[in-house]
């Protein structure tokens, strides 16, 4: 599963996730948002499956034991 990142303004981060067998044929996308600064925080909204792979995308930006 990749894990798309984009910083959409300073400091925030949408992490999505594209999963084809969700509504085909189109697929859908699922988005979480890491939000840095003192008390670092992900907003998680997608499937728990996707959970490893979203960990892994925050580990390339922040620690995840540094999220609240």
């Amino acid at each position: 599963m990749e894990v798309r990142i984009d910083e959409i303004a300073a400091g925030i981060y949408r992490l999505s996730s594209y999963v084809p067998a969700v509504a085909p044929p189109a697929g859908f996308t699922f988005n979480q948002f890491l939000i840095l600064g003192a008390d670092p925080l992900i907003f998680h909204t997608g499937l728990r499956q996707l959970f490893p792979a979203v960990r892994a995308a925050v580990a390339r930006i922040v620690a995840p034991d540094k999220l609240r």
